[in-house]
């Protein structure tokens, strides 16, 4: 219901304002009804001034503030403003002019009449986009606080000091090469550096893509370690473009790799994962592609213990309006990609 009430408030505003606009130029003659439907005119300008404000309000001061781009969005609204007032001016004098009962007055006097109700507008617009973003933001913030909350509180609670699982990996470490048993001392240490990645890095609002990198692979070597040579089971990690400047919300791929680990690999039938990360023109992409075997289901309704539902609330409040997120099943696969929009913030 509350996703309704702002199209029905600016309806209402819209419909107000016009209405009490026809009934004023009706009063004063401003229009000449006699000449034909004078509405055209109203209804042209009308038109004109629902496309400043909702160009300006929706599109883009959130796009460009999300952006922290505030010279291009000032040579946006500038030029934006110049055509579109230029465009009605000619409109106006060309070829609605007949409607109006200063119909012998010169282009400059449409111009600059137009530059005022578009200007007006426009800071309109502006305020409304300002205080939209504000609470927004402020809203997000509420949102990220409570959950790092909630995060702090199920690590607290905890009956398990980590200081005392490093110890004993530490020492499970030194036995198994004591023993002369490289493979498993390896594994023991990644499994120790994913411990410590999660319980110290990821208190961060933002880690090194780099390190994000280093925990999935590690993760994927500890689960390699489970299979038999035998077993037809492939993972490809495929890496492109510059990742040493990209800095990124920690665990936030993680999640897609134990899924295809959990519901996309069955070790009696070949099966692989193919994994691509690339950072290209500002972007982060992450792929992950991987087989789908008869009886295994949940792919499409959850992604590993975050849940689909829990990760998309998760971009919603880390990357608003900067991310896109698609699951989907082709041809006997399963395809995951989300592409993150990387500004100066994350560079």
């Amino acid at each position: 219901m509350k996703k309704y009430i702002e199209p029905c408030i600016h309806i209402l505003v819209w419909g107000i304002g016009y209405f009490l606009i026809l009934n004023y130029t009706s009063t004063i003659g401003d229009f000449r009804k006699e000449r034909g439907p004078y509405w055209v005119a109203l209804f042209f300008g009308m038109l004109m001034n629902l496309t400043v404000f909702y160009s300006t309000a929706f599109f883009l001061v959130p796009k460009f503030l999300r952006l922290k781009r505030i010279r291009a969005l000032i040579f946006f609204l500038s030029g934006g403003f110049i055509l579109i007032n230029l465009f009605e001016s000619i409109i106006d004098y060309r070829y609605l002019a007949v409607f109006f009962s200063s119909a012998n007055e010169s282009f400059v006097v449409y111009l600059l009449y137009n530059s005022v109700v578009s200007f007006f507008i426009l800071l309109v617009a502006l305020s409304y986009a300002l205080i939209k973003y504000w609470i927004q933001n402020e809203k997000l913030k509420r949102e990220l606080l409570e959950e790092k909350l909630s995060t702090e509180m199920a690590f607290l609670k905890s009956k398990i000091n980590p200081h005392f699982l490093f110890n004993v990996l530490n020492s499970f470490y030194a036995k198994a090469l004591s023993s002369n048993v490289p493979e498993l001392a390896d594994g023991i240490a990644k499994l120790a550096e994913l411990m410590r990645y999660m319980v110290y890095e990821t208190n961060e609002d933002k880690v090194a893509l780099e390190k994000e990198i280093k925990h999935l692979k590690n993760f994927i070597q500890i689960y390699q370690l489970r299979m038999a040579e035998d077993d037809e089971v492939y993972i490809n990690f495929k890496i492109k473009g510059d990742t040493k400047v990209v800095n990124i919300s920690p665990m936030l791929l993680i999640p897609f790799v134990e899924n295809a680990i959990k519901h996309g690999i069955d070790p009696k039938t070949k099966s692989f994962i193919d994994i691509s990360l690339e950072v290209a023109q500002n972007k982060l992409c992450f792929k992950v592609t991987n087989t789908i075997h008869q009886g295994i289901s949940g792919l499409a309704g959850e992604i590993s213990g975050f849940g689909l539902d829990n990760l998309k609330k998760r971009l919603r409040i880390l990357y608003p309006n900067a991310h896109t997120l698609e699951t989907k099943e082709d041809q006997g696969h399963f395809i995951s990609l989300l592409i993150l929009q990387l500004d100066e913030r994350t560079l």
